[in-house]
């Protein structure tokens, strides 16, 4: 049985590529998953270095003074750099590097006791430089480039001391390349191998978080389109359901006052059933346009109510403004001009009527507030429709 294409797409190993726009990106996920480490390597290679120390007094005893001053010397000019470095620099790659940099000249320093050495033991010492080039290969997690350059310098200066310290003896010689070369290679791929895999970590988790953010995307995508009416594109029932509710939890808790209207389109079923259903979607589309341009950005919301029915909900105003918004909503419609043959008043164009409500702290149900504004509109059709009826719960 062969495996879906996705899951054989996704078995495969992950190229470890960094896109010149993913650098900086790159650079934030080294520091913040690696620097403890690059920090730890520093010091863990200055603590070795500083127990040689113990090897110099028993191998090369006459440079045991020569060694403690100067490795101490060094240590502490590396521990003001680490704390530089590691305390104010923003550079990844000069965290990076810092190590294998002091290798390089630990590794100058070293060789400079070998050779103003006389003790016999010289030569078997000089196999103990092999944890410079290995400490540099394993110490870093950021740039391979950077560390072949340190690897080959370290090398060189490595091969050209032993050269001069076994007298271009090349059987000797050739004994110490045998042993160095497999160590300084095989640390090189490992160091290798460790940048890769953490190229490969920051790729994944960029790929992660690009799903995320779809995914958040997508979700959002979806919720408004649970909230949206399809053909007019304002809120739908289930929405204003939430809202409404919502609103009346901010009044009855923090006293946060708000109003509501209800809007029927005059006689619409008689316009849908003479200029067909697709002149009725035009104009459901229409008159939510025109009521959204008659409020400002912020000031209220518009919903879909059912049918050719609306609601809006209307943030903190008082019993004049709200009459007033209703009133421009009112004419604003009228304004339209869209023509309606079939009305029962004979008016000849396309109107709506309102019912509107300033919400009443006083009232104990939200359907009280709903079957107040409701029975307001039914008394502005009552009335003649294209017309505002409002009446406030609350004493002003």
């Amino acid at each position: 049985m062969s495996l879906p294409a996705s899951l054989l797409i996704a078995s495969r190993p992950r190229p470890a590529r960094i896109s010149a726009d993913q650098q900086p990106a790159f650079r934030a996920y080294v520091k913040n998953h690696y620097r403890g480490f690059l920090l730890a390597i520093n010091l863990i290679a200055m603590i070795a270095y500083d127990l040689y120390v113990f090897a110099d007094a028993l191998l090369i005893p006459d440079m045991a003074l020569e060694s403690l001053l100067l490795r101490g010397g060094l240590s502490l000019v590396g521990l003001v750099n680490i704390y530089l470095v590691f305390r104010y620099s923003r550079s990844v790659l000069l965290m990076d590097m810092l190590m294998p940099i002091h290798d390089i000249i630990s590794t100058i320093a070293w060789f400079e006791l070998l050779k103003r050495s006389e003790s016999p033991d010289v030569a078997s010492f000089l196999f103990a430089s092999v944890v410079f080039v290995l400490l540099a290969n394993l110490g870093v997690r950021y740039s391979f480039r950077g560390i072949l350059a340190c690897s080959l310098v370290i090398s060189a200066i490595t091969l050209g001391n032993v050269w001069l310290l076994y007298d271009g003896d090349s059987k000797a010689v050739l004994i110490y390349v045998l042993v160095f070369l497999p160590v300084a290679l095989f640390s090189l791929f490992i160091s290798w191998t460790n940048i890769r895999s953490v190229k490969r970590a920051f790729l994944a988790d960029q790929e992660e978080r690009q799903q995320r953010a779809e995914l958040a995307t997508l979700t959002l995508q979806l919720q408004e389109l649970a909230h949206t009416d399809p053909l007019t594109l304002t809120g739908n029932r289930r929405a204003f359901d939430q809202a409404m509710q919502l609103s009346w939890q901010q009044m009855r808790q923090g006293g946060r006052p708000f109003a509501l209207l209800l809007i029927d389109i005059d006689y619409f079923k008689p316009y849908n059933d003479h200029y067909g259903h697709q002149a009725g979607d035009a104009c459901l589309r229409q008159v939510a346009e025109s009521m959204l341009g008659a409020m400002r950005s912020g000031q209220a919301r518009l919903f879909r109510y059912g049918g050719e029915e609306f609601a809006i909900l209307l943030d903190g105003c008082r019993r004049s403004e709200l009459l007033r918004i209703a009133e421009r909503l009112r004419q604003q419609v009228e304004a339209l001009g869209l023509p309606h043959q079939r009305r029962a008043d004979q008016l000849g164009h396309l109107t709506i009527s309102i019912g509107a409500v300033l919400a009443d702290p006083m009232l104990s149900e939200l359907e009280q507030l709903l079957k107040r504004c409701d029975e307001l509109l039914y008394r502005a059709k009552q009335e003649g429709r294209n017309r505002v009826c409002m009446e406030s719960t609350s004493d002003e």
